[in-house]
């Protein structure tokens, strides 16, 4: 099965298609949650696009918008604009980071693109300040780094300017993220069904990942340990936080370290099961959250 969604592009659109109708279907459908799992398709599209397009996976597949659509499972009770926007954000960031990664000569230029969209991002909101890890996986050289910290600065100072000339001082601790102590937020069956799967999941990966047959194994075992930290980070931001809508952040990390298991094992038959057990598991704990709310 995995195969046949790695190989086939249209076979692992239409899979994850199928997945979204389902919650869909489960939640009970109505224009909003179609309009936004519709954006929500297109950002898995376009993280399926950054792996192909930057060889993170070192090889073509199309598993990862399949995974990205059966995690999402974690944000569709309350899937919204902001889940979208956020969301945005990372593949921006993302698509950034490895393009000034692997252009040379343009890579000052999107490094400091980069500088400008997080500090933007985190002018908007303050929960954005996880993203900053990619200015270090998109940086060649030390001056693109400082460069990229510099504008991502000046963004920040201009906006803290402008709430003083405003008079609006007291917005201006808004930029931290805020604490809050309210983990009632993360007491759902869905969480606690779905969470310890992708976690086993990502624990069986990394003790698994120098027996991968990786084309490049030092670049791919850093990017590996990149993620994982961008998806730690971005955890302890949302229990930090204690914002729900954060989970998107931890969906795309999560997504590219569960596909390299997936593609670099498709042909084990242990490794299928568990792909189809993963998406049970997805769809009957939202059915489960959704007659428990009810």
């Amino acid at each position: 099965m995995i195969k046949l969604i790695s190989q086939k592009a249209a076979i692992a659109a239409l899979v994850s298609i199928l997945i979204l109708i389902g919650y869909n279907l489960i939640l009970g459908i109505n224009s909003t949650l179609i309009f936004y799992s519709a954006l929500l398709f297109l950002e898995g599209l376009f993280l399926n696009y950054i792996c192909f397009r930057f060889k993170i996976l070192g090889q073509k597949s199309s598993v990862p918008i399949v995974l990205f659509t059966i995690c999402s499972v974690l944000i569709m009770p309350s899937l919204s604009v902001a889940d979208i926007i956020y969301g945005a954000v990372w593949l921006g960031s993302a698509f950034l980071a490895f393009e000034a990664r692997d252009n040379e000569i343009q890579n000052i230029n999107y490094m400091i693109l980069l500088g400008i969209l997080l500090g933007a991002a985190q002018t908007i909101n303050n929960i954005s300040i996880v993203l900053i890890l990619f200015i270090q996986t998109g940086s060649r050289s030390t001056r693109g780094f400082i460069l990229s910290l510099i504008y991502m600065a000046m963004v920040l100072f201009s906006y803290v300017g402008i709430l003083y000339v405003m008079e609006l001082e007291y917005k201006i601790p808004t930029l931290l993220p805020t604490l809050s102590v309210d983990y009632s937020v993360f007491d759902t069956i869905l969480i606690k069904l779905f969470v310890p799967s992708i976690v086993i999941g990502l624990i069986i990966h990394l003790f698994s990942i120098n027996n991968y047959a990786f084309r490049y194994p030092n670049k791919t075992k850093i990017l590996n340990f990149t993620m994982l930290i961008q998806l730690i980070m971005s955890l302890l931001l949302i229990f930090i936080t204690a914002q729900l809508s954060l989970l998107i952040y931890a969906v795309m990390a999560s997504t590219i370290l569960l596909s390299y298991g997936f593609v670099y094992k498709q042909k084990n038959t242990f490794v299928n099961a568990v792909f189809v057990s993963i998406l049970c598991i997805a769809l009957c704990s939202l059915y489960l959250h959704r007659i428990l709310i009810l």
